[in-house]
């Protein structure tokens, strides 16, 4: 391994620190300004990055040019990053891991120091691609009909024939929405909603009506995720009272894992009660 000078190390640590940071910054609940604050600092941080770890002989530019662009496609992309890093949180958490930020600032960290200390990172950069393959955005298909159906039975009006806010802006959205491909076997479905005419309202949110249903004797929940007042995500969780966790996780990883019909839903509303 090549040895670091005083400079080099102490930028490292000065990087691992400051990406360990910003990933313990929940960007779902930021405000305007403080989202767009903290979108400009994990550009600036990436750009910073490419530069100061490129090699002058392997990169595709040069190295002050490949952090401009590094941080300027960073920027352009953080909705995606945004979508990608709330998922990785959320599927913690069902896996069982109460405080899922801090485990991923440490990765975060460890995975900076490794962009430091590897001794050539221009054969790695020829395995990744380039820069537009690496942050290229996922491809949408359409979205699947017994997605459409279990999403629109979420969105229906309650017992009374009332519905709930927002739930005629997200039937909206429903009849115009893709999934997004995300090149990896999972039972969630993540959903794409171009250029709604409306938003919902509050824009982040757990759609307060959940469906549950039963798999090989387990329960599990339905539920519908609201990012940025758009359809967001269908995701598939563990009950939580179902005692098999670890059994439940397996068939719920499992290939042959199908997503129920709406006739399987019990509908759950929330309620303020507690």
């Amino acid at each position: 391994m090549t040895m670091l000078s005083a400079g080099r190390l102490l930028r490292l640590s000065a990087a691992a620190g400051a990406v360990g940071a910003l990933t313990l910054v929940e960007p779902r609940t930021l405000g305007p300004w403080r989202k767009g604050a903290y979108r400009v600092g994990v550009a600036v941080l990436s750009g910073v990055l490419v530069a100061d770890t490129s090699r002058d002989d392997q990169a595709l530019l040069d190295p002050i040019r490949d952090g401009i662009v590094g941080g300027g496609v960073t920027l352009g992309l953080m909705d995606v990053l945004e979508r990608v890093d709330g998922t990785m949180v959320d599927g913690l958490r069902r896996v069982g891991i109460t405080r899922p930020r801090p485990l991923l600032a440490a990765l975060g960290a460890a995975g900076t120091a490794a962009m430091y200390l590897l001794p050539s990172l221009g054969d790695q950069a020829q395995r990744w691609g380039t820069i537009e393959e690496l942050f290229e955005e996922p491809e949408t298909v359409d979205l699947p009909g017994e997605a459409r159906e279990l999403i629109a039975a979420l969105l229906a009006p309650t017992a009374d024939g009332a519905d709930l806010p927002g739930a005629a802006t997200l039937r909206g959205q429903l009849a115009h929405a893709r999934s997004v491909d995300p090149g990896y076997l999972t039972s969630d479905v993540q959903i794409e909603v171009e250029q709604p005419e409306r938003l919902a309202v509050p824009r982040t949110q757990t759609w307060p009506v959940s469906g549950e249903f039963t798999r090989g004797g387990i329960r599990y929940l339905l539920q519908l995720q609201i990012d940025r007042g758009r359809l967001g995500l269908l995701a598939v969780m563990v009950a939580d009272d179902e005692p098999r966790t670890e059994s439940a996780l397996e068939q719920l990883a499992a290939p042959g894992f199908v997503l129920p019909s709406p006739e399987e839903l019990r509908l759950r509303v929330e309620t303020d009660r507690p």
